[in-house]
C-alpha cells in the first residue's frame, strides 16, 4: 500500500472514533435520513473517487472531520435535538462561525461549496440547493425568499425578498435577485467591461 494511501486511511479510522457522537446526535435527531441524503450528496458534489467506496459512516466522518461547512448542515439537521444535545455537539463539532442557514425547512441534499461566508435564510428550501461563497439569500423589510428543488445559487449572488426562485433555476455569480424567477431560468449578471484606456 503506498505511503499516502496508508496516511489517508488512518486519517479516516481517526474520524470514525471521532465523529461518533455527532453521528449518534444524528441518529438520535428525527432527521437521520436527511443527513444520509446529506453525506450522499456532498461526497456526489464533491468528485472525490477515493470517497466512493467508503461505507456511510466513513463519509459522514470524513465530512464532518474536513469540512466545517459540512457541521452546519448537520447542526442545522439537528435543531430538534434536545438543547443540552445540540450546545454540547457545537462545543465539540465546531461549525463555520462565517455561515448562517435558517430556514423553516430545508430538503434533502443541501451543499455548501466551498463554505465561508454563506447567508441563508428563507422560508422553506426544496431539495439538491447548492450554493457558494459568499451568497446572501434572505430579508427585505417584506420578507423572506422561498426556494424550491434542484437550485444553485453562485458566488456573491444576493437574492433577497419575498420571492420565489422555481425548480431547477440557477442564480450566477454576483446577480443580484429581487423578483420571482420562473423555474429552469438561469439569471447571470452583466459581464465586466473593459474601461478605456486613458492617454
Amino acid at each position: 500500500m503506498p505511503p499516502y494511501t496508508a496516511k489517508k486511511s488512518f486519517l479516516i479510522r481517526l474520524a470514525r472514533i471521532w465523529a461518533r457522537p455527532l453521528w449518534w446526535g444524528v441518529l438520535t435527531s428525527g432527521n437521520e435520513d436527511l443527513v444520509r441524503a446529506d453525506v450522499a450528496r456532498w461526497i456526489e458534489c464533491i468528485g472525490n473517487d477515493a470517497l466512493v467506496p467508503l461505507d456511510e459512516y466513513s463519509r459522514f466522518a470524513y465530512l464532518a472531520g474536513a469540512l466545517h461547512e459540512f457541521r452546519n448542515v448537520v447542526h442545522f439537521r439537528l435543531r430538534q435535538s434536545p438543547l443540552p444535545v445540540r450546545i454540547a455537539l457545537k462545543k465539540i463539532y465546531r461549525p463555520d462561525r462565517t455561515i448562517l442557514l435558517e430556514s423553516d425547512s430545508i430538503g434533502p441534499g443541501i451543499f455548501l461549496h466551498h463554505g465561508n461566508g454563506i447567508m441563508v435564510s428563507a422560508t422553506s428550501i426544496g431539495r439538491n440547493f447548492w450554493v457558494n461563497q459568499h451568497a446572501s439569500v434572505g430579508y427585505s423589510p417584506k420578507g423572506r425568499p422561498t426556494i424550491g428543488d434542484d437550485v444553485m445559487v453562485a458566488a456573491g449572488a444576493v437574492v433577497t425578498g419575498p420571492i420565489v426562485l422555481g425548480d431547477g433555476v440557477t442564480i450566477g455569480a454576483n446577480a443580484v435577485v429581487v423578483k420571482d424567477v420562473p423555474p429552469g431560468t438561469v439569471m447571470a449578471a452583466p459581464l465586466a467591461q473593459p474601461l478605456r484606456k486613458r492617454t
